[in-house]
Order: C-alpha cells, then sequence, then structure tokens
C-alpha cells in the first residue's frame, strides 16, 4: 500500500524522472549505434582484418568490464552531471555494438561477396546490399544488448548526478524507503522489457525472409 500511496503523491516527480532516464538512455544509446556500426564497418573492410581481430578481442573483454567502474572512470576525469554520464553509457553500450558489428560483417561468406564482385557491384554496393543485410540479426542483436545494459547502467549513473530513476533508488536505500526503491526500479524494469520488445519486432521487419529461412 505504501509503494502505491507514493506513486500517487509523487507522480509528477516520478514522470521528471523517467523523462531524464530516457534522455540518458536514448542520447547515449543513438550515438553509441552510429560510433559503434561504424568502428564495426572500417576494421572489417579488406586490408584491415589484422585490426579487425584484434578489435574484436578489445571489445571481447572489454564487455567483461563492471559499469560501475566505468562510471568512477568518467567521474574521475569529468566529474559529474549529464554529460559524463552519457560519455559512460555510451563507452558501455559501444561495446556490443562494435563487437557484433565486426563479428557479423566477417561471418559473412566470401563466396557471396565473390559473387555480387562478379555481377559488377562496387564495394559500397557489397556492403549495403550484400553483407549489412545478412549481418543484421548479428548487428541488431549487439543494438538489442546495449539498450537494456544502457537503461539498467543509467540508473547507477545517477550517482554522479544524472539525474533519472536511478536517483529514486539511490534516496530509498539511504533513507529506508522501500516504496521509493520500487518507484524507480519498477519503471525501469518496464522499460527494458517494452524496449527490447519493440526492438525485436523491428529486427524481425528488418531481416529479410531469406536470412530468416537460414536461422532456422
Amino acid at each position: 500500500m505504501e509503494f502505491f500511496t507514493y506513486v500517487a503523491e509523487n507522480l509528477g516527480y516520478m514522470g521528471i524522472k523517467t523523462m531524464e532516464h530516457l534522455y540518458l538512455f536514448a542520447s547515449s544509446w543513438a550515438i553509441a549505434i552510429v560510433v559503434g556500426m561504424a568502428i564495426g564497418i572500417y576494421v572489417t573492410r579488406p586490408g584491415k582484418e589484422k585490426s579487425g581481430r584484434i578489435a574484436l578481442s578489445i571489445t571481447g573483454i572489454a564487455q567483461a568490464v563492471p559499469s560501475i567502474a566505468v562510471i568512477a572512470l568518467v567521474f574521475l576525469f569529468m566529474g559529474i552531471g549529464p554529460a559524463p554520464a552519457i560519455f559512460a553509457l555510451f563507452l558501455y553500450s559501444i561495446v556490443p555494438i562494435t563487437f557484433n558489428t565486426a563479428s557479423g560483417l566477417f561471418g559473412i561468406d566470401k563466396g557471396m561477396k565473390e559473387a555480387a564482385r562478379g555481377m559488377g557491384m562496387t564495394k559500397r554496393e557489397i556492403l549495403w546490399k550484400v553483407e549489412i543485410p545478412n549481418a543484421m540479426p548479428t548487428i541488431f542483436s549487439g543494438i538489442r544488448n546495449a539498450a537494456i545494459i544502457n537503461l539498467g547502467t543509467a540508473t547507477i549513473a545517477s550517482a554522479i548526478g544524472a539525474g533519472g530513476l536511478g536517483e529514486l533508488i539511490f534516496i530509498g536505500l539511504g533513507t529506508f524507503k522501500f516504496e521509493m526503491i520500487l518507484a524507480g526500479a519498477i519503471p525501469v524494469s518496464i522499460m527494458a522489457v517494452l524496449i527490447d520488445f519493440i526492438l525485436a519486432l523491428i529486427q524481425n521487419k528488418m531481416t529479410s525472409e531469406g536470412i530468416k529461412l537460414q536461422n532456422e
């Protein structure tokens, strides 16, 4: 009952914190998608295979780094506020996107690319009409993972003055108010489920029927 009472009395405040949380998530995640895919594409171009393998190794290892460590390092060099938090979330989100983009593109059959080249396609056309579409399930898996990781990590980012729903959780922990903890944790959980569901639908739409049949 205390939880529902708290929500009813602080709905406006919770709405503000939810918007702050979404801002931290959306801005850092969008930048990570653009930069992560660009890096993944760059290191898989012909002649850069060695750099690509190194990038895969680094990003693979980086996925084991705790999110709190990334936020702590950014805090030491950039201070507090939304900007450092967005940068920390960007750094943490870029890892699975870069890893999956490079993995997906490296996994494209060479015969498929040779066939496209034999049809007269340019390198750019092969990338966007053959490689990217075939690697899309793997790439999108990284984007989805980054979204869920980002949403959860954004709660910790409130510890460096970024705002968001994590603020409710930390205040609740400090004052032993269970209803405040729930008021922060439940909306984050609901957002994570909804966003992953929406991204799954988008991934399904963006994946060609031929690739779906290959994966079955």
